[in-house]
């Protein structure tokens, strides 16, 4: 299942007994109680990693093994700073750790703040014996039909906005064998054939990006991280002449935000210089579950007609690849592979360092030094010809 808050909310409460279906006996009416006060506690639970529960300054330079989703998944969030509270029982929690320059005392109380996380709340707080699943953490790239909804919903959130998208930094994507163009090509084919989406859009949806249309159309948001980032720290992928009439919308529009923080920041951005490009994958919170590294496993073995004329099986080569190209290759099997023999392959093929080599020679030939010594050579041989 994708980890989303609405599938979330309904994996949470799919344990739950409707009370209007079964007799009134004070056995189902207490199992009633439970089950409505764990999916009251489970909704403030996914509603703790919200935006505005979860920044950097408050949780600073915590591991991957505490980070807010983590401990949301047991019903804490951020009050304040190295501040949890339990979003059921109301306990604290301080999530203060020592320098790491004391290697022994800061995995002591590292592994004391992971404990403490499961157990610190009260002693019949229903977080405690009934935890978010662990699907709240992870992304389950094997559900194919929730992780291409989920994909669809922000591929079409970021169409909208396609001609904001800034120019985007593929080099990482590259060298693992993703192609901007052949995915945007795959997405209009398979996915969503009623739109021309942009394959800036397309690879900003499968990187987990997306935009709330309603609320901001210039935040990109992560749909698990939740990380935020502003259109307006980059190069917009049409030029400087595009920049040029964001800043006057901009502006024009600033007195009708309703965010104190988006104004701010903005102030604070104004002058500084903006970035070429966006890195869609170190964007990314360092613990967020789409760039977490996976196993991937890639058998040679050849499948045919004839089991007696089939070849032995070649070994299978394991490798680690981030969390959202494993769910790209089940939400678009064949597409990287293709990609790999194309892009890749294309650039190291026989034929093309041929050709690369025919054209050094032509260029050699051709270039005028070349032919001003050739030119003084003739001149000095031609009379020791004559004699």
């Amino acid at each position: 299942m994708a980890v989303t808050p609405e599938k979330i909310k309904s994996v949470l409460t799919s344990f739950l007994v409707k009370a209007d279906s079964q007799e009134t006996t004070p056995n189902n009416s207490e199992k009633s109680y439970v089950n409505k006060s764990v999916e009251r506690n489970a909704t403030r639970a996914v509603d703790a990693v919200s935006p505005k529960s979860i920044t950097a300054s408050t949780w600073f330079g915590k591991p991957a093994e505490v980070s807010p989703l983590i401990c949301a998944q047991y019903g804490w969030e951020n009050v304040d700073t190295d501040m949890l509270q339990c979003a059921s029982c109301k306990a604290f929690l301080c999530g203060e750790l020592p320098s790491r320059a004391d290697t022994q005392a800061y995995n002591k109380s590292l592994q004391e703040l992971k404990q403490k996380i499961v157990t610190g709340h009260d002693r019949f707080c229903m977080l405690r014996t009934f935890p978010c699943p662990e699907e709240f953490c992870h992304v389950q790239t094997d559900d194919v039909v929730s992780l291409s909804s989920s994909f669809i919903e922000r591929v079409t959130a970021l169409s909208e906005i396609q001609d904001q998208l800034p120019k985007l930094d593929t080099a990482a994507l590259e060298e693992l064998g993703y192609d901007t163009g052949q995915a945007a090509a795959y997405c209009k084919r398979n996915l969503v054939p009623d739109k021309d989406i942009s394959p800036v859009a397309v690879t900003l949806a499968f990187a987990g990006w997306t935009c709330n249309t309603a609320a901001n159309k210039e935040i990109l948001v992560c749909s698990l991280c939740r990380r935020k980032i502003g259109l307006w720290n980059f190069t917009s992928q049409y030029g400087a002449a595009c920049d040029l009439e964001e800043s006057s919308s901009d502006e024009a529009e600033g007195s009708n935000s309703d965010d104190p923080e988006l104004k701010v920041k903005r102030k604070k951005f104004a002058s500084s210089p903006k970035k070429e490009a966006l890195n869609p994958v170190e964007e990314h919170c360092h613990w967020c579950p789409w760039i977490q590294q996976v196993q991937s496993s890639t058998s040679k073995s050849s499948k045919s007609a004839s089991l007696i004329s089939s070849p032995p099986p070649q070994p299978v080569s394991s490798s680690k690849i981030p969390v959202f190209i494993a769910a790209l290759k089940s939400i678009a099997p064949g597409l990287m592979d293709s990609n790999t023999g194309l892009a890749a392959g294309m650039k190291k093929s026989p034929m093309t360092q041929g050709l690369r080599c025919f054209r050094r020679a032509l260029e050699t030939w051709s270039s005028p030094k070349t032919s001003l010594e050739n030119s003084q050579q003739t001149q000095l041989t031609a009379p020791n010809n004559g004699r």
